[in-house]
């Protein structure tokens, strides 16, 4: 019997500068079930050299900050979210 490893589809986004270091606007990644936002993190690390949440690049999940969630980086991740990244931005 084999077995099936499940696994949560997300749709990263790089936007602005990030899109400049990653190479391209989007992708899909597949995560084990049970994944964190800190799996995703450490993803990013290791694909593309991304170092976040930090101070030089913001990251959202569905539209909300990590610091936002309850959990942090320990926030699971479902089928169909979408994590985008950016630089901060300022104003004056």
């Amino acid at each position: 019997m084999s077995t099936m490893q499940v696994t949560v589809k997300v749709k990263m986004r790089y936007l602005v500068s990030v899109r400049d270091k990653t190479g391209k606007s989007e992708e899909d990644v597949s995560f084990t079930a049970g994944s964190t936002l800190g799996d995703a993190a450490e993803w990013l690390r290791a694909t593309h050299g991304l170092s976040v949440p930090s101070p030089h690049v913001m990251a959202i999940l569905n539209g909300k900050g990590w610091g936002q969630f309850p959990e942090k980086t320990g926030t699971p991740l479902k089928e169909g979210d979408v994590i985008s990244l950016f630089p901060p931005i300022s104003g004056g």
